[in-house]
Parts: C-alpha cells; sequence; structure tokens
C-alpha cells in the first residue's frame, strides 16, 4: 500500500505497526510477531521502490521517539532510553549500507559524534531538496524552523 501510494505522488506516508512499548514479554513479542513481519515490510517496499526507479526520489525512514533501555528489566522487557536509539534511513540519494553511530559496549552511552533527531530530520530534509531555513507559522503565530536547527549528517551523503 506505501508503494502504491508513493507511485500516485502521495507526499507523505507513514507505516505504523502498533507501537514498540514492550515493557514485558518482549522476546516472544518480537520474535513471533513483529520482527518478521517489519523485515518483510521493509525489504519488500525498499525492493519494490528500487525496482520502479521510486528510490531515488522517495526517503524512507524507520524510527521511534527514543531507544529502549540496553538491559532487559524484571518483567522481561525494555522501557523508554533517550541517550542512544537506533535510525534506519535510506532512499533519496543518502547511502545505503553502513552503519554511522557508536555506543559504548554495554549500549548505555554515544561513544561516537551524537546526532539529534533534528539531524535526522534536517538529512532527511535535504536528501529530498527542501532548504533547512524553511520555516513554518503554527496556528499560534510562532515561527518553526522545518528541521529545528538540526544539521545534515555529513556520512550520510559522501
Amino acid at each position: 500500500m506505501a508503494r502504491r501510494l508513493v507511485e500516485k505522488g502521495v507526499p507523505f506516508v507513514e507505516v505504523d505497526l502498533g507501537g514498540w512499548d514492550n515493557h514485558r514479554g518482549i522476546f516472544p513479542t518480537l520474535s513471533d510477531n513483529k520482527l518478521p513481519t517489519m523485515d518483510r515490510a521493509m525489504s519488500a517496499l525498499v525492493e519494490d521502490l528500487d525496482q520502479r526507479g521510486l528510490l531515488a526520489d522517495t526517503a524512507i525512514i524507520w524510527m521511534g521517539e527514543f531507544g529502549r533501555t540496553p538491559r532487559i528489566n524484571g518483567n522481561a522487557g525494555r522501557d523508554h532510553w533517550a541517550r542512544a536509539w537506533s535510525v534506519v534511513v535510506g532512499g533519496a540519494g543518502m547511502r545505503g549500507g553502513i552503519a554511522i553511530g557508536e555506543t559504548n559496549k554495554d549500549g548505555t552511552r554515544v561513544t561516537s559524534q551524537p546526532y539529534s533527531s533534528e539531524d535526522v530530520m534536517a538529512s532527511v530534509c535535504h536528501a529530498l531538496g527542501i532548504p533547512l531555513k524553511t520555516t513554518f507559522t503554527s496556528r499560534s503565530g510562532r515561527p518553526m524552523k522545518i528541521a529545528n536547527g538540526g544539521k545534515i549528517i555529513q556520512p550520510l551523503f559522501a
């Protein structure tokens, strides 16, 4: 469905898998449901877009609003963790097949150049040719920068 919407010119498509708050029982939830579904959907979308020549002009972002704790909690789940998180981006001229950034061995803190969610948005906007100086005005009259001052993640474009 997402690919068909892109083919029809829909400028923004969101695909939702029902959330990732797995505060308990994370192992069967991920292995039996979430990860196989996400793997099939992600690979099919990328392959479909690529085969149809749409990947070069379409940015793909897989992300949540923050990371998850590096350690399993007492309910066999993971809680919210804002200190380090993962994002998958691709298409629209961004380099594929690379990992940018590192955490320490136990995943509790970033050890390389840190990037913010604003940096991710700035990079996606850049990939799509949207000027980072673009400002929108909220209904209350407040000016809002498109990526809130984020910086382009250069290794995505090197």
